[in-house]
């Protein structure tokens, strides 16, 4: 059956969409997402995301279903190792991919069904603004949401560019322990302080 293109402004008001209960915490930064939203979380390195991430995928996975770190920039290394001890990630439903590439991360999310998955991060990987839309279309049905990593030194502007950014519901820029976000589902842009920098290179901040 074809998709249908064209609805009366009756049915639109009328119109479901499956979306995500998140959660105060994550609710406050990003609102209620449909199943198959995009973020982009971008920033200097040491700002947070990646930490973030990892966190939000142990939630994602404990509440919705499986969960796919694809780990490119540090792949699956004694820092991801540490990472996750340290911040008690153990949710049974989040696996870790040591640099796959994007052929085999689509293979392992159709044999998984794999309901997030993230990829850390777009410059260590070479993803593309293409790619991302061919993943959500090959994953239309299974409602896949996609979260991806980039470096930023300022707000809007992340290293790969804009099209991955504008293509995104859910934008936060992560810098000094403060993360900036922007949602499709929010009325207006929020702030939160994720963790005080600690001077000592040796002390590991504690989010939250």
């Amino acid at each position: 059956m074809a998709k249908k293109k064209i609805y009366s402004v009756k049915s639109m008001k009328e119109k479901k969409f499956h979306t995500l209960e998140f959660d105060e915490f994550y609710a406050k930064l990003m609102g209620k997402p449909e199943r198959n939203f995009t973020m982009m979380c971008y920033g200097e390195s040491g700002s947070g995301k990646s930490v973030f991430l990892m966190q939000f995928s142990d939630y994602f996975a404990k509440t919705f279903g499986k969960s796919l770190y694809n780990s490119h920039e540090e792949g699956a290394n004694q820092t991801i190792q540490n990472r996750i001890n340290n911040f008690n990630i153990d949710a049974q439903k989040l696996f870790v991919a040591d640099a796959m590439t994007f052929d085999e991360m689509c293979t392992a999310i159709e044999k998984n069904y794999y309901r997030l998955v993230i990829i850390d991060s777009v410059k260590y990987m070479g993803f593309t603004f293409n790619q991302l839309r061919e993943l959500r279309k090959r994953f239309a049905k299974r409602l896949l949401c996609v979260c991806i990593v980039d470096f930023g030194s300022s707000k809007g502007s992340p290293d790969s560019g804009k099209d991955l950014l504008h293509a995104a519901d859910v934008k936060m820029y992560f810098k000094n322990g403060r993360v900036y976000s922007i949602s499709r589902y929010l009325d207006a842009p929020v702030e939160h302080q994720l963790f005080i920098p600690q001077k000592s290179p040796n002390q590991q901040p504690t989010l939250f």
